[in-house]
């Protein structure tokens, strides 16, 4: 579903890059709280059963590992046609924009900031494809070993 693919664009963009630029994440497992936000007339258009998901947050878990950030991998998702067109790292702050192509092609603009070596939230917006869209996620860091 376009929450999924939306969300692993999300996390491997912004785990390889905020950890391999210094900003001292910690390594393993990682939760995700996630929240989906579209435009009303959007969440009109969906049949019920799509709307009330789309309302509600989920959460997912990742495992960030030390080859994440030797490799600054930021094509780790299920979405090879999106490639890294900008990035800009200021701070505990990082913004980085991908241009996708394929059956969802627009532009995706990440905004991730670093709270603490254990905690992370972010923005990403999209737009082109099916509609404008936005999820905020907040991260934290829950275990040294992947599961």
């Amino acid at each position: 579903m376009r929450i999924r693919l939306l969300l692993a664009v999300f996390v491997a963009a912004a785990s390889a890059v905020l950890s391999a630029q210094a900003f001292d994440l910690k390594l393993g497992q990682w939760e995700y709280a996630i929240k989906m936000q579209m435009p009303p007339e959007a969440l009109a258009s969906l049949p019920p059963a799509a709307r009330a998901m789309m309302q509600q947050q989920q959460t997912t878990r990742s495992c960030l590992t030390a080859q994440d950030l030797q490799d600054l991998n930021l094509a780790k998702n299920d979405d090879d046609e999106c490639k890294v067109t900008s990035k800009k790292i200021t701070g505990n702050a990082a913004d980085i924009v991908l241009q996708c192509t394929g059956d969802n092609p627009g532009t995706k603009t990440m905004h991730v900031e670093r709270l603490s070596a254990e905690s992370m939230r972010g923005t990403l917006k999209s737009t082109g494809g099916k509609g404008p869209g936005e999820i905020a996620i907040t991260g934290k860091w829950v275990a040294a070993a992947c599961k």
